[in-house]
């Protein structure tokens, strides 16, 4: 389910992002507040993508039409900031799908760094077991080979 903070900052980030527009900055000057927008619309996207996959029962359904109903929002949101920029500044929607291409990139990088180290701490994890059973059961063998020739 969609966390209402979510939808609120996504609303709030995207005023920030308009009205930034709106005092003549650029459109690099506000990475942050884009940065936060395009957060809030991956989180709900990446919400609505996955119930669209799922099966639908009556709680789902609810989920369901509340994300739809947010990618609406995103979607109504985009145009209306797409107008406004090119109303403002012809390039300023140039230079923002770039800025969101560049934060899609560094977040795809992030997560598959973040997946890397995982995956690196597991291996790193079921290496050290292994060389400790191999340890723990030479060290038994040579404990049962002792016990049978009667040192003690």
């Amino acid at each position: 389910m969609i966390d209402p903070a979510t939808i609120a900052l996504a609303a709030s980030a995207f005023a920030a992002v308009k009205k930034g527009i709106a005092l003549g900055k650029d459109v690099e000057g506000m990475y942050k507040d884009v940065s936060r927008w395009m957060g809030a619309v991956h989180e709900i996207e990446t919400k609505h993508n996955k119930q669209k996959q799922g099966l639908l029962n009556k709680s789902v359904q609810e989920e369901a039409l509340q994300t739809w109903s947010a990618m609406k929002q995103i979607k109504k949101q985009r145009e209306e900031l797409r107008l406004y920029m090119l109303s403002q500044n012809p390039q300023a929607w140039n230079e923002f799908v770039r800025i969101e291409g560049q934060i899609r990139k560094d977040r795809l990088r992030a997560e598959q760094r973040r997946k890397a180290r995982i995956k690196k701490n597991i291996e790193v994890t079921i290496i050290t077991i292994l060389l400790i059973c191999i340890g723990v059961g030479l060290w038994l063998l040579v404990w049962w080979i002792l016990h049978l020739r009667g040192f003690k």
